[in-house]
């Protein structure tokens, strides 16, 4: 087995583990973070399958701007605990070891494997990759975008409805 192949493992397991952080914790934000994992996940797994325009437009985004627009709708629905001291436990000291680690990783991975080596062909190019959007793939694109702002309606309704009572 390679060194990539084993990074791309890695980072499988990585976006696995964000997935099943957004559908088992039980805190909104942990949920928000597990979701930021996944993406930054999978945009390490799309520069490394040759693919680094996704892999950015991953990262600005859907990890800054969509992850970003779920913690605004958090908070603005006060779906978090009240304020505590901080808490320096195990799983918090667990998480920041395994962000340092995968940051450190990909940094490592980009650094000395692939960005010597980046090529685009024409498949990975940003101008077809815009002409598929908006061709072949127009309607998932636009229904895409419909079910995130349908969710977040129906997110805002339902804190609306536990407040009043």
């Amino acid at each position: 087995m390679t060194l990539t192949a084993v990074i791309f493992t890695i980072f499988a397991l990585l976006g696995l583990w964000g997935a099943l952080v957004v559908l088992f914790a039980k805190r909104p934000v942990y949920n928000a973070l597990g979701l930021l994992l996944n993406f930054v996940s999978l945009a390490a797994m799309y520069i490394m399958l040759n693919a680094p325009f996704l892999g950015v437009i991953q990262i600005i985004v859907y990890s800054g701007a969509i992850v970003v627009f779920f913690l605004f709708v958090i908070m603005i629905l006060n779906l978090r605990d009240p304020l505590t001291d901080m808490d320096l436990s195990f799983k918090g000291l667990a998480a920041f070891i395994m962000m340092i680690a995968t940051l450190s990783l990909l940094g490592v991975y980009l650094y000395v494997i692939k960005l010597p080596s980046w090529k685009l062909g024409p498949e990975g190019s940003p101008a077809r990759l815009g002409e598929l959007l908006l061709t072949d793939y127009l309607i998932p694109f636009e229904l895409a975008s419909l079910l995130l702002l349908v969710a977040i309606v129906i997110a805002v309704v339902i804190g609306k409805k536990g407040e009043e009572q």
